[in-house]
């Protein structure tokens, strides 16, 4: 089961929610806590009337709920930057450092390498013609849950937020998209919304887990080193965004992921994704 989650307090949440119910049928089920549920083959789509970020454990209520526990969370979501950068993205879920919205400090939920990757190809297709960036975003943010997650995002503003445009191309994507494959990787390095690795993600035969931006490398912590690690199931290797990372830093990483088994790759070690494509065919 896949299992999307609406806020009502969320207008671009709103807006997505309601271009993917105008996009297929979909059977109302019984209400989730007094607010209607939806299901189209093994999709689940339920709303709260709470914000996503704060509202943890929602894995755990929707398994008791449906009978199943989800494969993959997906929150329909807005984004807010102060830059105003019009932006469709997706990006893994938890809190490398403090807590500042949601979640626990020091603690990761767990990655949806293939899903999440597989939306962002989605959407870069859906988004065709529209004058939005399609990116990842580094790791950040709650809810706490225990199930694979990502969000996918309209930003930076109201505009974004109810533009109908915006949130068909969310929701195409959202409903069209299927699991990417490759090998799993974690992305180090790079501004917030980690330009370097979304770049290798839409060229090369990979996945990738969670993220960690240069901003929380100002000193070396293993903790979030090893939290990135730990969820991001079946982690193979790890790109680094070299040239947004200081050499010495970079050296102690390179040793800390090669003394876990963990490849240190470049681009050009990746096949290309349209080779990969063409020998799965």
């Amino acid at each position: 089961m896949r299992l999307l989650v609406c806020s009502e307090k969320d207008a671009a949440s709103v807006n997505i929610r309601s271009k993917l119910l105008a996009l297929a049928e979909w059977r109302e089920g019984e209400p989730f806590e007094g607010k209607p549920t939806y299901s189209n083959a093994d999709v689940k789509l339920i709303i709260i009337d709470q914000e996503h970020l704060y509202r943890d454990n929602l894995d755990e209520s929707a398994a008791s709920f449906f009978g199943e526990k989800p494969e993959v969370i997906v929150y329909l979501s807005r984004h807010r930057s102060e830059s105003g950068l019009r932006s469709l993205t997706v990006h893994p879920i938890g809190n490398h450092r403090q807590a500042d919205f949601g979640g626990k400090p020091r603690t990761l939920v767990p990655s949806a390498p293939a899903h999440m990757t597989g939306a962002l190809r989605a959407l870069k297709e859906t988004a065709k013609g529209l004058d939005y960036t399609v990116s990842f975003e580094a790791t950040h943010h709650g809810p706490f849950l225990k199930t694979p997650t990502f969000f996918i995002e309209a930003g930076s503003d109201e505009t974004a937020w109810s533009d109908d445009k915006a949130g068909e191309a969310l929701a195409n994507a959202v409903f069209k998209a299927t699991a990417a494959r490759g090998r799993v990787g974690i992305g180090v390095g790079g501004g917030h919304y980690m330009p370097r690795i979304t770049d290798v993600a839409l060229s090369r035969d990979v996945c990738f887990g969670h993220m960690i931006p240069s901003y929380v490398l100002d000193e070396f912590d293993e903790t979030i080193l090893e939290n990135a690690l730990s969820q991001t199931a079946n982690a193979e290797f790890v790109y680094f965004h070299r040239k947004a990372i200081s050499k010495p830093m970079l050296r102690r990483l390179e040793d800390w992921f090669a003394g876990r088994g963990i490849k240190v790759v470049r681009e050009d070690d990746l096949p290309p994704l349209r080779q990969a494509e063409t020998q799965k065919d």
